[in-house]
């Protein structure tokens, strides 16, 4: 796919001063008629040129037979006609100089192998003329405070400019966005179609350098530019604001890999919300999470002063469910300071005991307690926000009057307090309350609809992704990256050491007298593995043998290992016997790699050994990741109690069990062209040190 366009041409594409529209009409169900109409009515105010071979005129305004009898110049065109045309007037669009067009039919890369070779066209044409292409088969875009409506829905919904983009690789997703029926306030609305030319990363770049826009919806299906959407969204980011993404395709059909472990635990939408992740991008997973947290980022852009969150109903029972579903949402609900506590407690009876979420009723509402209470949680350092929970439908519900009364406070609290205030209704129902929206309005409050919705909302807000990919060092890649051979042999396993990859010595032998020697040169006990490609878990096939203690094992464990390789292989397939020593007790982990030509490197870390059959439970990032990082995603596991210790057993080596995935990692990015996985399982963390026992590596299948 070809590189961002330049700057000029996306320019043309999203503020045209003049615009061409080929194929307007008279019939009203054509396409070019109704861009023509929507153009008009959002307020378009540079030149029109409505383009057909017959017509004398569209709408009152002149028709052209061509582009090239247009008298003026052409800064944009919008192309309404069937597919076997496009790449025809698109060539017409570059003689021209014209350097934006928008096609929307159908029947391109969508349809058969014809269409894929139109598409083919619209490419090259664009490519050879620098035409920033939008589309085909897409809706087009709007560019609201520009007043420019590249849009071919019959029935357009009225637009009111602001702060956010939508840029949507479904038509259906941008038409629910541009409704705006929650105010959010509009700058761009983008669809993407087949991204012939111009795709979401393309798009991305753009609008996050209008200044127009300080918050950027995507809906995505797929990346086709990783590389350009990662450096759009760190620039996003370098100039604070902030990119939610609603992804498609979390099915298992995106896995490639099926012999290593990695595969089957991480598929592709895995990897995919790492790599999001990476680029400060959150993600959310329906389209009222989307709307909602776009909602809470446009009234706290910025976030909270602190991470302490505070929940207040009106409702024990209440209070009680927003406690069940914080944690699967990971919003954290810490106890209440005890001066907080105590500070409360005039607002509530003797025997009453605050918490967070806190029921306010306590003794009664009324304005003069709920202050109270307002001061109390205002006044504790170490809460950054406050969501207040009410009941309240469109025109009243059980806590119309006392939501009213909570907006009031809250407003004229806002303007002096350094804290985050969110309202949410507990149900979505019929929308907000308007009097209470009203208030909340007028002072910036947010005012989230739904529960669950609303948390998730919060607590993605809260915890706004950190970048956590430190630059790959220069010397590690001139290192590692001419390695020729990625079997699992001596040469990788000694590349592993080298890299900080702590790994069992091992010896591979043709005998059972070379088996007895390698055995006594490790010193018993050891174990004794029957190896080969077409094998990747050999503890299935009884091929591992573990606790030999004298030669005699050692001699019986060698002959049965040739015995069961000689039953499961083909005569001439490759195959080793392998003697190890026996590593000391520990927890064992799978740590891996899965580079993906597309999105990057990856580090994968669980609970191994037998327990990743299991659990199916694992940490993903994109690496290289550091120690600290690394540390992290223990904790995102089990693996990270099973370290610390269970049960009278442990504790054991954490800081070696970060620095060895951290050291994965590294040397899974500099062979990121080379090895499709690298896993190492189990890593057997001890109590003073880790040691890799078991290698797999996949190669990158030849393109």
């Amino acid at each position: 796919m070809p590189g961002p366009r330049p700057a000029d041409s996306l320019e043309s594409l999203f503020a045209p001063a003049s615009v061409a529209v080929v194929g307007a009409s008279q019939r009203e169900e054509s396409i070019g008629l109704r861009v023509l109409r929507n153009l008009r009515r959002f307020g378009f105010e540079g030149p029109l040129y409505p383009v057909h071979p017959t017509n004398a005129e569209v709408e009152g305004l002149k028709c052209h037979p061509s582009l090239s009898a247009i008298p003026g110049k052409v800064d944009a065109v919008f192309i309404g006609l069937p597919a076997a045309q496009g790449p025809g007037v698109l060539e017409e669009v570059g003689r021209l100089g014209i350097r934006a067009a928008c096609i929307n039919a159908s029947g391109f890369a969508d349809a058969d192998a014809e269409g894929v070779a139109l598409q083919a066209q619209l490419s090259e044409i664009a490519a050879r003329y620098v035409i920033a292409l939008c589309g085909p088969n897409n809706l087009g875009l709007f560019n609201v405070h520009r007043k420019v409506a590249l849009w071919t829905p019959r029935y357009a919904s009225e637009l009111a400019p602001g702060p956010v983009a939508v840029i949507s690789q479904s038509g259906t997703m941008a038409l629910m966005l541009c409704q705006d029926e929650r105010k959010l306030g509009l700058a761009h609305v983008i669809t993407c179609g087949n991204e012939a030319v111009l795709g979401a990363s393309e798009y991305l770049d753009y609008v996050v350098r209008d200044d127009n826009v300080r918050t950027v919806l995507l809906f995505l299906e797929t990346i086709r530019n990783p590389e350009l959407f990662e450096s759009a969204a760190l620039e996003a980011h370098r100039r604070g604001k902030r990119i939610l993404a609603l992804k498609s395709g979390a099915s298992d059909a995106g896995r490639a890999l099926v012999a290593a472990h990695t595969g089957s635990l991480a598929g592709e939408d895995r990897f995919y919300e790492a790599f999001l992740r990476s680029c400060h991008v959150t993600r959310v997973h329906n389209p009222d999470e989307l709307i909602e947290s776009a909602l809470l980022l446009n009234a706290h852009p910025h976030g909270a002063r602190g991470r302490g969150f505070v929940a207040v109903t009106l409702s024990g029972g209440e209070a009680a469910l927003i406690a069940d579903n914080a944690p699967a949402l990971g919003l954290a609900l810490p106890p209440l300071a005890e001066n907080t506590r105590a500070a409360l407690m005039p607002a509530f009876p003797p025997f009453g005991k605050p918490s967070n979420p806190l029921d306010a009723w306590g003794l009664g509402f009324s304005a003069e307690r709920f202050g109270i209470v307002l001061d109390a949680l205002t006044s504790d350092e170490s809460v950054g926000a406050i969501g207040f929970s009410i009941v309240a439908n469109t025109e009243g519900g059980p806590d119309g009057v006392y939501g009213l009364e909570m907006a009031k406070a809250c407003a004229e609290k806002a303007a002096a307090s350094d804290k985050a205030f969110v309202f949410m209704n507990a149900t979505a129902g019929s929308g907000p309350n308007r009097e209470i929206k009203k208030v909340l309005d007028a002072a910036g409050i947010p005012y989230l609809s739904g529960m669950r919705t609303s948390l998730a909302a919060i607590a993605q807000w809260l915890r706004a992704p950190e970048r956590e990919r430190p630059e790959v060092e220069k010397r590690g890649q001139a290192q590692y990256s001419a390695v020729p051979n990625i079997e699992p042999g001596p040469i990788f396993v000694d590349l592993l050491r080298e890299a900080g990859v702590p790994m069992v010595g091992a010896r591979a032998v043709s005998s059972s007298v070379e088996a007895v020697s390698a055995a006594r040169a490790f010193g018993y006990p050891v174990v004794m593995k029957g190896c080969a490609p077409a094998v990747p878990h050999k503890s299935e096939l009884g091929l591992v043998k573990v606790g030999l203690a004298d030669d005699a094992s050692a001699r019986a464990a060698f002959e049965d290992l040739s015995l069961r390789l000689a039953n499961a292989l083909p005569a001439n397939a490759p195959r080793e016997i392998v003697v190890q020593p026996m590593a000391a007790e520990g927890v064992e982990l799978i740590i891996a790699v899965r580079n993906d030509p597309h999105l990057g490197s990856f580090v994968v870390v669980g609970p191994g050994g037998l327990l990743v059959e299991v659990m199916g439970k694992v940490s993903i990032r994109r690496g290289p990741v550091d120690v600290e990082t690394a540390d992290t995603m223990l904790n995102e596991t089990a693996a990270g109690k099973l370290i610390d210790g269970v049960r009278g057993r442990g504790p054991f080596d954490r800081k070696a069990a970060a620095e060895a995935i951290a050291a994965l990692s590294r040397i899974g990015t500099t062979l990121h062209g080379t090895a499709a996985t690298i896993e190492i399982n189990p890593l057997i963390v001890t109590a003073r040190g880790a040691v890799g026992v078991d290698l797999l590596i996949e190669p990158h299948a030849p393109n």
